[in-house]
């Protein structure tokens, strides 16, 4: 099934209680089942802050008709590990 989250330009998302939260936690967002409902959220956040820069998107729901989000590596905190870079181990000439 598909259902409607609104993230903002820094990757969080709308929570049930229309503040922004960083999506953890399924049961804390805002869904929508149909895109103009999500709409009229966003045009109602844009009225109160015309500086907001925010999408709705489209992603699948769990059985309980979560998001379940994938979250991309511009997502993931900066203390979790990262690959090394290919030439780490090369040691320079000069």
């Amino acid at each position: 099934m598909k259902i409607f989250i609104i993230k903002s330009h820094d990757g969080r998302l709308l929570g049930k209680d229309l503040a922004w939260v960083d999506g953890a936690n399924a049961n804390l967002i805002f869904t929508a089942q149909h895109r103009d409902v999500a709409l009229n959220q966003l045009i109602e956040l844009n009225a109160k802050d015309i500086h907001l820069r925010a999408e709705i998107t489209e992603c699948e729901a769990d059985k309980k008709g979560r998001p379940a989000l994938v979250l991309d590596a511009a997502a993931l905190p900066s203390d979790m590990p990262s690959e090394a870079p290919a030439n780490a181990d090369q040691v320079s000439a000069a």
